[in-house]
């Protein structure tokens, strides 16, 4: 992983970074899973909103 730039973060605790390469890091501390990589900013909030969604389905079914 190349070095990290900060970009933003959503609700519930998930950043978005970008890797000198252009790609981005999508981490999210509450999340199992807690670390993917998107090629786009609009996938790398895609998938904060997917790890957003998980968390939800799983405190409902706890």
């Amino acid at each position: 992983m190349g070095d990290l730039s900060y970009v933003g973060e959503t609700g519930r605790g998930c950043l978005i970074y970008r890797e000198t390469s252009g790609r981005y890091v999508v981490d999210h501390q509450q999340h199992p899973r807690g670390r993917t990589h998107a090629a786009t900013l609009a996938s790398a909030y895609a998938a904060c909103q997917v790890f957003e969604m998980d968390l939800r389905a799983d405190q409902r079914n706890a």
